[in-house]
């Protein structure tokens, strides 16, 4: 793109800022450059100053002129603008964020890629273990992967970000839901407190179902061995248990935090991998990456058919 100005090469072209993208993630971002004919992007001198001035001095007078830039160039609503004005002495680091949101809204995600680097090169320089702490922009970051159609960038992304938690947590699942199964039930709910959890179970016979639950607790602690587990057993006729939020000492994953944002971008990626697979007609490495991700999560009827499809 010989047409962008050389104030945003300077600000979004360069490959080092996406080389050492993340020291806790150790995947490639080379193919997220260079710019391609089709990438929308926002090449405005007034708003190149006042990013790069903001990148040089963070200050509250620096955040509100890039918010000014943003309204003047059309990628804020005038009232959003003066909303976010109001509250500037608010933002710290995370500011970086909030310009990575205003990007990706406006579909440019390469731009958006740019500032949530900075927020997490901030919040891993100052803490190893910052990604437990500030967890959305990493989950934008998945999703700008996926928007992009770096399928396989995005798959990474998401795993390492998830960790072995969402494998371990299916893996569970399915062996709780088997046994329920067999025993004329279902997996009715699952409640968690820290690092433990608490499935509820239906079943004809609870007292029989009951004698399982030492055998699965020792196969789930395999692949999850610093979890704690506790099954419990209902009658199938009973209504299903009421999960009270503030329940003590187990509560509802109501939010879940960005964990369903990873999962979706899990997800997603790994379908649109698999119909890159499926066009080059490498249709076993395609079931295999749909049958994982049916195995993560079992009621998404999207992965489902995909997979009928190639039955």
């Amino acid at each position: 793109m010989s047409a962008l100005s050389d104030g945003f090469r300077r600000l979004y072209c360069d490959a080092t800022v996406f080389e050492a993208f993340s020291v806790l993630h150790p995947i490639s971002f080379s193919r997220v450059l260079p710019f391609q004919a089709q990438d929308p992007v926002a090449d405005d001198a007034r708003l190149i100053a006042a990013e790069e001035a903001h990148l040089a001095n963070r200050n509250d007078q620096t955040r509100r002129d890039v918010v000014e830039a943003y309204f003047q160039c059309g990628l804020l609503p005038e009232s959003d603008a003066d909303n976010l004005k109001s509250v500037i002495d608010y933002f710290g680091a995370d500011f970086f964020e909030l310009m990575g949101l205003v990007y990706a809204n406006a579909g440019m995600f390469i731009c958006a890629l740019r500032w949530y680097r900075e927020l997490i090169a901030e919040l891993e320089t100052q803490n190893p273990n910052a990604c437990s702490d500030n967890e959305s922009v990493y989950a934008s970051v998945g999703y700008c992967l996926y928007s992009l159609g770096l399928f396989a960038e995005a798959v990474a992304w998401s795993k390492s970000c998830i960790g072995p938690r969402l494998s371990a947590d299916a893996t569970c699942q399915a062996l709780i839901s088997y046994e329920a199964q067999a025993a004329g039930g279902t997996l009715c709910g699952i409640e968690r407190s820290g690092s433990r959890t608490r499935y509820t179970a239906s079943a004809i016979d609870p007292a029989q179902a009951q004698q399982t639950s030492p055998r699965l607790q020792s196969a789930m602690q395999s692949f999850a061995p610093f979890q704690e587990f506790y099954i419990g057993w209902i009658s199938s006729d009973a209504p299903a248990p009421e999960i009270k939020p503030g329940g003590y000492p187990f509560k509802a994953e109501l939010g879940g935090g960005s964990l369903p944002r990873h999962k979706l971008n899990l997800l997603f990626a790994t379908c649109g991998q698999a119909d890159e697979l499926i066009a080059r007609v490498f249709t076993t490495e395609a079931k295999r990456l749909l049958f994982e991700a049916a195995m993560l999560e079992p009621e998404a009827d999207f992965v489902r058919d995909r997979i009928k499809a190639l039955a």
